[in-house]
């Protein structure tokens, strides 16, 4: 089969249902495990560990992870940098071949780490297979792209010199990645550094870091040498400040808050002593994605969409709408819609691993930064939703708040959570300005079935992806549009990301 042909499992097939239950009995039979450290070809137990529990279950262990500090993270940035330099020299179509080897396994375990997810993080099975049949098409995508970039000579207008460009790594990097994709994330910036001919040192997300773990042990299952990927866990910021302003440290990439992007561009922009480069930083921050419906879109499918996008994995992704602005003369129309949609799609409440759609927040911590944000809600509009919870997990329904004005904090706050404001417009070119000013995450969605209006929402709305007439979450990693040079460059899971075009002008003629 194709990699362009994999989609999702049909959940209702018999077959399928068998399989994910023996793999969630599978992972159930290991939670409780202690996962070490993974530097070059040690397996470092640590002194400190972090307890990984299920968030729909605090009292169930998920695993131990051993923790590391500035000294580990001095000898994982160091075992890199000793496989730099023949790592770099293995040919691109050999990197290609062991990254397919790597989406083979993930293949072979995609049922188990559906499941992993489901524990560990409270993501549905429909949503974690997803984000494997994501992570698998991108290792394909990715193999593809290393074997397609070919040096490029030209004779140059000065006389007598040919110019040659190519490219070639940068070196040894670092990776930082949160829980929102624990196995796409991971898997993908791994394989796009890895693949370019880079070494790297990752640093998962705590409250996700066994599933990141179990998902990265198919690199050393395909053949990947020991010290090209080295998977290092910590608490706090030490951890991280020690591997971005490593002076060995040549690239991170970054993918989470626009907090926590600030303090990595900070770091790496700090020059120490020894250094002999700048560090390349690839960051992707996340925010509040919006959405717009116009009078002439299908009621129907926008609610659909907007309710899919806002709450599926409660609404934990950098993608996920949290600002809905609707067109005054269908505003009444569209809530009614919603809200039916929200209670039949939120209904089915429970732990992911027992296969209920809707599951529990991430952590303590984003439990209750929902529920403040709830318990406040009524000061900035009328509260459709109250997001209620009951029960031992981060379990918090839905928050709906109607009649929001664009700069309250509900607009403006990174929530990340399942809240949604609802903001009313008076025309299309107000709402197109409404959710330009909202949407300040990598993408924003609007539903219209106007020529016309498509038009102007293309040319005026200010995002860096929009959908039309489909959610703002969903898309592939690694599967988007050319620009103009061919390349996705400055994406954190884009191999091109990770090289440095050299420029080489030869003379071929001398003076006698």
């Amino acid at each position: 089969m194709s990699y362009h042909d994999l989609m999702p499992l049909d959940p209702t097939l018999p077959e399928v249902r068998t399989e994910r239950q023996n793999a969630v009995d599978l992972v159930r039979s290991r939670l409780g495990r202690r996962y070490p450290l993974l530097i070059g070809e040690r397996e470092d137990p640590g002194r400190d560990v972090l307890v990984s529990c299920d968030p729909a279950n605090p009292a169930s262990v998920i695993g131990e992870v051993s923790l590391g500090d500035a000294a580990t993270a001095d000898q994982a940035i160091r075992t890199a940098a000793a496989m730099a330099p023949g790592w770099s020299r293995v040919p691109p179509e050999e990197r290609a071949t062991l990254l397919l080897r790597v989406a083979d396994e993930l293949r072979r375990r995609r049922a188990e780490l559906v499941a992993w997810m489901a524990f560990e993080t409270g993501k549905s099975f429909s949503e974690a297979d997803g984000e494997m049949v994501e992570s698998i098409r991108h290792l394909h995508w990715v193999a593809e792209q290393l074997t397609s970039v070919k040096p490029v000579r030209w004779a140059s207008l000065q006389a007598d010199f040919v110019v040659e460009e190519n490219d070639r790594p940068l070196g040894v990097g670092v990776a930082l990645t949160p829980f929102s994709f624990p196995v796409a994330l991971p898997v993908g910036i791994a394989a796009a550094a890895i693949g370019a001919g880079n070494t790297l040192v990752l640093k998962p997300s705590r409250v996700a870091s066994i599933t990141a773990i179990e998902a990265l042990r198919a690199f050393r299952a395909a053949g990947l040498p020991p010290g090209v990927l080295n998977i290092v866990v910590g608490n706090g910021d030490d951890l991280r400040e020690a591997l971005v302003s490593h002076t060995l440290t040549r690239f991170v990439a970054f993918v989470g808050s626009r907090r926590g992007g600030a303090a990595v561009q900070a770091e790496a922009a700090v020059w120490q002593p020894e250094q002999e480069q700048g560090r390349h930083v690839i960051a992707r921050t996340d925010g509040k994605a919006a959405t717009l419906v116009t009078a002439s879109a299908d009621l129907d499918w926008a609610a659909r969409e907007v309710v899919r996008s806002a709450f599926a994995f409660q609404g934990q992704k950098c993608t996920s709408t949290a600002h809905l602005v609707l067109v005054d003369e269908i505003h009444d129309g569209v809530v009614d819609r919603l809200l039916e949609e929200v209670d039949r799609f939120c209904g089915d409440r429970g732990p992911a691993a027992l296969g209920h759609r809707y599951g529990p927040m991430i952590s303590s911590a984003a439990f209750g930064k929902v529920r403040g944000f709830a318990h406040d809600a009524a000061s900035y509009g009328m509260v459709l939703r109250h997001g209620d919870h009951d029960g031992p997990g981060h379990f918090i329904g839905p928050v709906i708040v109607d009649d929001v004005y664009s700069d309250t904090p509900l607009a403006r706050e990174e929530i990340f959570g399942p809240f949604l404001s609802i903001v009313r417009a008076g025309s299309l070119e107000h709402a197109i300005d409404v959710t330009s000013g909202a949407g300040t995450a990598p993408a924003a969605a609007a539903f219209t079935r106007d020529a016309q209006e498509a038009a102007r929402i293309r040319e005026r709305l200010r995002t860096r992806t929009l959908y039309l007439n489909a959610a703002s979450t969903g898309s592939l990693a690694g599967v988007r549009p050319p620009t103009a040079d061919g390349q996705n460059h400055h994406e954190p899971d884009d191999p091109a990301a990770f090289r440095e075009t050299r420029t080489i002008m030869e003379r071929y003629s001398f003076p006698r």
